[in-house]
Protein backbone atom coordinates (compact mmCIF):
# COMPACT_ATOMS: atom_id res chain seq x y z
CA UNK A 1 0.00 0.00 0.00
CA UNK A 2 2.77 2.30 0.62
CA UNK A 3 4.46 1.60 -2.24
CA UNK A 4 1.78 2.45 -4.11
CA UNK A 5 1.11 5.98 -2.22
CA UNK A 6 4.42 6.62 -3.20
CA UNK A 7 4.19 6.26 -6.69
CA UNK A 8 0.75 8.24 -7.19
CA UNK A 9 2.95 10.85 -5.18
CA UNK A 10 5.14 11.11 -7.71
CA UNK A 11 5.28 14.06 -10.09
CA UNK A 12 2.88 12.60 -13.30
CA UNK A 13 5.60 13.94 -15.71
CA UNK A 14 7.77 11.15 -13.85
CA UNK A 15 4.98 8.75 -13.94
CA UNK A 16 4.30 9.54 -18.19
CA UNK A 17 8.23 9.44 -18.75
CA UNK A 18 8.82 5.80 -17.10
CA UNK A 19 5.51 4.63 -19.22
CA UNK A 20 6.62 5.98 -22.60
CA UNK A 21 10.17 4.71 -21.95
CA UNK A 22 9.14 1.26 -20.88
CA UNK A 23 6.92 0.98 -24.00
CA UNK A 24 9.97 2.45 -26.11
CA UNK A 25 12.40 0.08 -24.90
CA UNK A 26 9.78 -2.82 -25.05
CA UNK A 27 9.31 -2.74 -28.49
CA UNK A 28 4.88 -1.56 -27.38
CA UNK A 29 5.99 1.99 -29.39
CA UNK A 30 7.47 1.02 -32.37
CA UNK A 31 11.25 2.87 -33.94
CA UNK A 32 10.54 5.52 -35.45
CA UNK A 33 7.00 6.01 -34.37
CA UNK A 34 5.23 9.40 -33.89
CA UNK A 35 4.49 10.38 -29.99
CA UNK A 36 1.88 13.18 -30.43
CA UNK A 37 1.51 15.20 -26.77
CA UNK A 38 -2.39 15.34 -27.47
CA UNK A 39 -2.69 11.38 -28.08
CA UNK A 40 -0.46 10.87 -25.02
CA UNK A 41 -2.56 13.25 -23.08
CA UNK A 42 -5.62 11.38 -23.61
CA UNK A 43 -4.18 8.09 -23.36
CA UNK A 44 -3.00 8.16 -19.99
CA UNK A 45 -5.34 10.52 -18.90
CA UNK A 46 -3.37 14.02 -18.08
CA UNK A 47 -2.85 17.02 -19.83
CA UNK A 48 -0.28 18.05 -22.49
CA UNK A 49 2.12 19.60 -19.55
CA UNK A 50 3.33 16.30 -18.19
CA UNK A 51 3.56 14.82 -21.55
CA UNK A 52 5.55 17.54 -22.63
CA UNK A 53 7.98 17.66 -19.90
CA UNK A 54 8.07 13.64 -20.36
CA UNK A 55 8.86 13.83 -23.55
CA UNK A 56 11.57 16.44 -23.23
CA UNK A 57 13.43 13.97 -21.12
CA UNK A 58 13.18 11.07 -23.18
CA UNK A 59 14.99 13.35 -25.85
CA UNK A 60 17.39 14.24 -23.31
CA UNK A 61 17.91 10.52 -22.92
CA UNK A 62 18.58 9.44 -26.79
CA UNK A 63 15.29 7.50 -26.51
CA UNK A 64 13.61 10.48 -28.52
CA UNK A 65 14.00 12.40 -31.08
CA UNK A 66 12.32 16.46 -31.46
CA UNK A 67 12.07 17.08 -35.33
CA UNK A 68 11.05 21.09 -35.79
CA UNK A 69 8.20 20.98 -37.60
CA UNK A 70 6.96 17.53 -37.34
CA UNK A 71 7.03 16.66 -33.53
CA UNK A 72 8.38 13.86 -31.84
CA UNK A 73 9.36 10.49 -32.26
CA UNK A 74 10.52 7.50 -30.81
CA UNK A 75 14.29 6.86 -31.31
CA UNK A 76 15.46 4.52 -34.36
CA UNK A 77 18.88 2.92 -33.07
CA UNK A 78 21.41 3.28 -35.81
CA UNK A 79 25.10 1.59 -35.30
CA UNK A 80 26.84 4.73 -34.57
CA UNK A 81 23.99 4.57 -31.45
CA UNK A 82 25.31 1.21 -30.56
CA UNK A 83 28.68 2.14 -31.25
CA UNK A 84 28.77 5.28 -29.01
CA UNK A 85 27.37 3.64 -25.79
CA UNK A 86 29.33 1.06 -26.02
CA UNK A 87 32.66 3.08 -26.47
CA UNK A 88 31.36 4.75 -23.18
CA UNK A 89 31.12 1.94 -21.17
CA UNK A 90 34.31 -0.13 -22.62
CA UNK A 91 36.07 3.06 -21.31
CA UNK A 92 34.79 3.11 -17.82
CA UNK A 93 35.34 -0.65 -17.45
CA UNK A 94 38.68 -0.53 -18.60
CA UNK A 95 39.94 2.01 -16.41
CA UNK A 96 37.97 -0.11 -13.65
CA UNK A 97 39.44 -3.19 -14.27
CA UNK A 98 42.99 -1.45 -14.81
CA UNK A 99 42.42 0.28 -11.04
CA UNK A 100 41.80 -3.02 -9.46
CA UNK A 101 44.53 -5.00 -11.61
CA UNK A 102 42.13 -7.61 -12.37
CA UNK A 103 42.48 -8.68 -8.72
CA UNK A 104 39.23 -10.89 -7.77
CA UNK A 105 38.71 -12.58 -4.33
CA UNK A 106 37.51 -16.14 -4.94
CA UNK A 107 33.79 -14.84 -3.75
CA UNK A 108 33.72 -12.10 -6.65
CA UNK A 109 34.56 -15.07 -9.08
CA UNK A 110 31.94 -17.07 -7.81
CA UNK A 111 29.53 -14.24 -7.78
CA UNK A 112 30.67 -13.96 -12.15
CA UNK A 113 29.87 -17.84 -12.22
CA UNK A 114 26.70 -16.99 -10.63
CA UNK A 115 25.72 -14.61 -13.06
CA UNK A 116 26.41 -16.33 -16.51
CA UNK A 117 24.27 -19.23 -14.94
CA UNK A 118 21.43 -16.98 -14.09
CA UNK A 119 22.07 -15.46 -17.78
CA UNK A 120 21.74 -18.91 -19.71
CA UNK A 121 18.62 -19.19 -17.45
CA UNK A 122 16.82 -16.54 -18.74
CA UNK A 123 13.62 -16.77 -19.49
CA UNK A 124 12.97 -13.37 -20.98
CA UNK A 125 14.65 -10.38 -21.99
CA UNK A 126 14.06 -8.18 -18.84
CA UNK A 127 16.30 -11.20 -16.87
CA UNK A 128 18.81 -11.84 -19.25
CA UNK A 129 19.82 -7.84 -18.84
CA UNK A 130 19.35 -7.77 -15.20
CA UNK A 131 21.88 -10.53 -15.25
CA UNK A 132 24.21 -9.38 -17.79
CA UNK A 133 24.41 -5.60 -16.13
CA UNK A 134 25.23 -7.53 -12.48
CA UNK A 135 27.84 -8.91 -14.08
CA UNK A 136 29.84 -6.53 -15.99
CA UNK A 137 29.13 -4.28 -12.44
CA UNK A 138 30.49 -7.05 -10.59
CA UNK A 139 33.60 -7.23 -12.70
CA UNK A 140 34.02 -3.46 -11.88
CA UNK A 141 33.20 -3.39 -8.40
CA UNK A 142 36.74 -4.07 -7.20
CA UNK A 143 37.92 -0.77 -8.58
CA UNK A 144 38.00 1.54 -5.35
CA UNK A 145 37.04 4.95 -7.32
CA UNK A 146 33.71 4.98 -6.51
CA UNK A 147 32.96 7.62 -8.36
CA UNK A 148 34.21 5.63 -11.50
CA UNK A 149 31.25 2.46 -10.52
CA UNK A 150 28.84 5.14 -9.93
CA UNK A 151 29.46 6.36 -13.42
CA UNK A 152 29.43 3.43 -15.21
CA UNK A 153 26.20 2.02 -13.27
CA UNK A 154 24.60 5.53 -14.83
CA UNK A 155 25.22 4.04 -18.30
CA UNK A 156 23.90 0.87 -17.44
CA UNK A 157 20.90 2.16 -15.89
CA UNK A 158 20.61 4.91 -18.99
CA UNK A 159 17.43 3.68 -20.65
CA UNK A 160 18.85 3.50 -23.97
CA UNK A 161 21.14 0.72 -23.03
CA UNK A 162 18.41 -0.96 -22.10
CA UNK A 163 16.55 -0.57 -25.71
CA UNK A 164 19.90 -1.52 -27.29
CA UNK A 165 20.65 -4.37 -25.10
CA UNK A 166 16.60 -5.40 -26.15
CA UNK A 167 17.28 -5.07 -30.07
CA UNK A 168 18.39 -7.93 -30.92
CA UNK A 169 16.21 -11.14 -30.44
CA UNK A 170 16.63 -13.36 -27.18
CA UNK A 171 16.81 -17.06 -28.39
CA UNK A 172 18.92 -19.88 -27.29
CA UNK A 173 21.60 -18.62 -30.01
CA UNK A 174 22.04 -15.38 -27.90
CA UNK A 175 22.01 -16.97 -24.81
CA UNK A 176 25.09 -18.85 -25.72
CA UNK A 177 26.62 -16.24 -27.20
CA UNK A 178 26.80 -14.20 -24.22
CA UNK A 179 27.60 -16.89 -21.89
CA UNK A 180 30.50 -18.05 -23.99
CA UNK A 181 31.74 -14.32 -23.69
CA UNK A 182 31.18 -14.15 -20.24
CA UNK A 183 32.67 -17.38 -19.39
CA UNK A 184 36.10 -16.27 -21.68
CA UNK A 185 36.07 -12.83 -20.04
CA UNK A 186 35.61 -15.31 -16.43
CA UNK A 187 38.54 -17.27 -16.84
CA UNK A 188 40.94 -13.97 -17.98
CA UNK A 189 39.78 -13.44 -14.78
CA UNK A 190 40.90 -16.07 -12.55
CA UNK A 191 44.07 -15.41 -14.68
CA UNK A 192 44.27 -12.26 -12.71
CA UNK A 193 45.93 -10.40 -16.29
CA UNK A 194 44.27 -7.16 -16.78
CA UNK A 195 45.85 -7.31 -20.64
CA UNK A 196 44.12 -10.77 -21.18
CA UNK A 197 40.71 -9.73 -19.59
CA UNK A 198 40.93 -6.36 -21.32
CA UNK A 199 40.56 -7.19 -25.45
CA UNK A 200 37.80 -9.60 -24.43
CA UNK A 201 35.39 -7.07 -23.48
CA UNK A 202 35.18 -6.34 -27.22
CA UNK A 203 33.20 -9.92 -27.34
CA UNK A 204 30.65 -8.31 -25.68
CA UNK A 205 29.47 -5.75 -28.16
CA UNK A 206 26.00 -6.26 -29.82
CA UNK A 207 25.69 -9.39 -27.80
CA UNK A 208 25.27 -7.61 -24.18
Amino acid sequence: MAAQVAKTMRPLSEQVYERISDEIVNGVVEPGAPLVQEQLADEYGVSRTPVRDALTRLVHEGLATLVPGAGYFATTLTPSNVAEVYEVRKALEVMAIRQCGANYTPLELARLELLIAEGSASADAEALFAATRAFHLSLAAPCPNKFLLKTLESVWDNPVQRLISRSYPLDGAKLARVADAHSKILAAARAGDPDILIPLLDLCHEKD
